[in-house]
């Protein structure tokens, strides 16, 4: 299992497996696959400079995505993680901690001190991987920016 960076010549890896997530789970996401499936691959690019990505690949096949933003003044944090996936097949695994770790690392690179994420509230599973992971919950749910009428719960990690 490895972590690699991904760099400006990765558009449609990125696109494959961002389009691979939304399908798998779209009860997770605020983005939904049909919409996603019309970004032009120019756009892809454009998240790909505007946005740390990594992928986690296993035997040569990309099975887990993160994305890591400098954070919004309004997200209580100082960068936001959002598209974080894991490939079904190896979902249960140590990769999440692995996924953190690279996390960490670029947040000291950064000089970030809390690392946030957003999650919807009914997403129990996620809300407890990212509890053993050390993300506190927020006391109460958000307005969504991807799903107006929708509410998700913010969560914190101090980078340690």
């Amino acid at each position: 299992m490895a972590i690699e960076v991904v760099v400006g010549d990765s558009a449609s890896r990125l696109k494959s497996l961002r389009l691979s997530a939304l399908k798998d789970a779209p009860y997770a996401f605020g983005a939904k696959y049909e919409d996603e499936l019309l970004i032009e691959d120019t756009q892809w690019q454009e998240r790909l400079k505007n946005t740390y990505w990594c992928f986690v690949v296993a035997d040569g096949v990309d099975i887990g995505l993160l994305a890591v933003d400098k954070a919004d003044k309004d997200r209580n944090s100082d960068c936001w993680l959002s598209s974080w996936w894991i490939n079904e097949d190896f979902r249960g695994k140590e990769i999440p901690q692995l996924m953190l770790e690279w996390v960490v690392k670029l947040s000291k690179e950064n000089q970030w001190q809390i690392i946030g994420l957003g999650v919807w509230p009914e997403n129990l599973r996620a809300r407890s991987a990212y509890k053993k992971l050390g993300f506190v919950e927020a006391d109460k749910p958000l307005p969504s920016r991807s799903k107006p009428g929708q509410m998700y719960l913010g969560m914190y990690r101090q980078v340690k």
